[in-house]
């Protein structure tokens, strides 16, 4: 889930600047009005990143409960279409075809609600899937801006 990487990486990189700027003042190798600028570019930075990731994640866990809400309802499903057999409603194909379109369905959702789980716990970065290098002026990366125009040119 490339936002959620995103939003993670903003913050981390964010982060990361910020413990090296504050390094570089201790030390005297940055001038207070450069030190300023910089400190609220990367605090900016990282309040971008925690407000989208907020975003996300109220997002992942409504669909979380979607997915569990849509999984409860499926083992009725099963035993009802089971029952249809033994009592000779459907007949031994239609049961393994709809048994099998049911059952591909359950797993479907369960791998959905697996990942979005996994999306919602995740920390950081490279436990959603990977650092994204991000832009620090807020200009798109190189990697947006060749993205968006391939999509133009479709």
């Amino acid at each position: 889930m490339k936002n959620l990487r995103v939003a993670l990486s903003k913050i981390e990189r964010g982060q990361q600047l910020l413990e090296r700027l504050d390094e570089l003042k201790e030390n005297d190798e940055v001038e207070d009005e450069a030190y300023t600028a910089k400190r609220d570019q990367y605090e900016r930075l990282i309040k971008e990143g925690e407000t989208e990731l907020e975003a996300i994640r109220g997002g992942l866990a409504t669909k979380l409960e979607s997915l569990k809400r849509d999984l409860e309802r499926f083992p009725q499903e099963l035993k009802d279409l089971e029952l249809k057999n033994k009592l000779g409603e459907i007949d031994a194909s239609a049961f393994m075809k709809q048994d099998q379109k049911l059952r591909a369905r359950i797993k479907k959702l369960e791998t959905d609600a697996d990942e979005t789980q996994r999306y919602l716990a995740a920390e950081t970065a490279d436990g959603a899937g990977g650092f994204i290098e991000v832009s620090l002026d807020g200009d798109k990366s190189a990697t947006d801006r060749i993205t968006g125009w391939l999509k133009r040119r479709r």
